[in-house]
């Protein structure tokens, strides 16, 4: 048996950890540069403000029942993200993290499903203050349609392939399904497979045949037959890009250097995070597509001779590409530096033998991180990087980083 857990509203509801005046408010958490709103509370839902919708079409709605607007603390939420994760792990022996703010727990047949899934919801809540829905099923995609059931209820829902709950399933449109797109939707619709108990009931091996193996293993699954099994040891990471856009456009390649060498610190970390090395390096800038009619896309590509987590190294490479290609007649609105070619870091590399001999320093880049995990990102970084951050992309609203900063902790002061 399956279970999904999905915090509800999960940015909003990180932020009313912190900030429990914002319970029963409307409240919008928005996306970089405080552009469009990724994250609403059950009460902005219900003044019609749809995902995704840009700040300057809802500000009317925002004004007039004085919703709070938020930008997004990314800090925030992926330090309660990982607690959760924790506690969830010391709770069940089998757990795949499927997102930020989803995960897949296996059980044994035998537990009680309703008992179990309430427990989780109580110690959550009590260990980290986040609501979640859980939705258990025979398979994962049951489990995942028993969670949007759970999220509409407010309760702890379960699907098998049972004829006790193939009216659930009626209820449940194909677009729902796991797997199923809005293209994928469309094509069935005009097979007369409206929902998910009429994609149950289809015939496997003509769906196989029409649509592939991936959409016969969801039939399968929604009859019980259980084809997508946990994955417990995550694959490594093929390629990790950090890109950000500026707040306004920027003709400054001083400004372009400090930017590509802070994106390439943080790259650097999060190499030696997932114990990986890179040998390839893709830089690029980019304008604004309201500048001009054409979208200009300036790019370097560097082979480098080894595998390398080094942040100096790193930081050398972008910059001298941001050297290269750097063209003051264009105003550029986002950069960014992408790892491709990635190693495992704890296993022996090929040394280049016009590599200079490595000296016996203490290795900068752990101390570095060191310091850094103990008092943020950031607190520890090379000058390069530079002090003046007001080119970075717009957070008006942020919120203070509360568990990642010691200058942002919360005090309490008893009277």
């Amino acid at each position: 048996m399956f279970a999904l857990i999905d915090c509800n509203n999960f940015f909003v509801s990180c932020e009313r950890v912190f900030r429990p005046e914002l319970e029963n408010k409307p409240v919008i958490v928005l996306s970089s540069n405080d552009g469009c709103a990724i994250s609403r509370s059950n009460e902005a839902k219900l003044l019609g403000i749809p995902m995704g919708a840009p700040l300057f079409e809802i500000r009317h709605l925002v004004k007039a029942y004085n919703a709070e607007v938020l930008s997004c603390n990314f800090e925030l939420y992926g330090d309660i993200s990982s607690r959760i994760m924790s506690i969830l792990q010391q709770q069940c022996e089998k757990v795949e993290v499927y997102s930020v703010d989803e995960a897949f727990l296996e059980y044994d047949d035998s537990v009680d499903w309703q008992t179990e899934g309430e427990r989780l919801q109580k110690h959550l809540m009590q260990c980290v203050g986040i609501p979640i829905s859980i939705g258990f099923g025979v398979t994962k995609t049951l489990a995942k349609l028993a969670n949007l059931q759970a999220k509409a209820s407010g309760v702890v829902c379960y699907l098998d392939a049972s004829t006790k709950y193939h009216d659930a399933l009626k209820a449940i449109t194909v677009n729902k399904i796991w797997g199923i797109g809005a293209k994928l939707s469309k094509s069935l619709r005009q097979q007369a497979i409206y929902t998910a108990y009429d994609l149950m009931t289809a015939n496997a091996k003509d769906i196989r045949k029409e649509y592939g193996i991936i959409v016969e293993r969801i039939v399968h699954e929604l009859n019980g037959q259980s084809c997508i099994p946990l994955t417990l040891i995550q694959d490594p990471k093929k390629s990790i890009q950090i890109t950000r856009s500026f707040a306004t456009p920027v003709k400054d390649m001083a400004i372009l250097k400090q930017a590509v060498a802070r994106y390439g610190f943080r790259l650097a970390y999060k190499l030696r995070e997932n114990s990986q090395k890179t040998q390839t390096l893709w830089v690029y800038g980019r304008n604004t597509k309201f500048e001009s009619s054409n979208t200009v896309l300036h790019q370097r590509t560097i082979i480098l001779d080894e595998p390398t987590n080094d942040t100096a190294t790193i930081i050398q490479h972008a910059q001298s590409a941001v050297e290269d290609f750097f063209d003051p007649k264009i105003s550029y609105s986002k950069i960014g530096i992408m790892a491709l070619d990635l190693h495992d870091a704890t296993l022996p590399q090929q040394k280049s033998i016009f590599t200079p001999k490595a000296n016996d320093k203490k290795d900068i880049d752990k101390v570095m991180d060191d310091l850094n995990k103990r008092f943020g990102l950031g607190t520890v970084r090379p000058l390069s990087c530079g002090e003046s951050i007001d080119w970075m992309n717009k957070r008006d609203h942020k919120t203070p980083a509360y568990t990642t900063n010691w200058q942002n902790i919360v005090q309490v002061k008893a009277k």
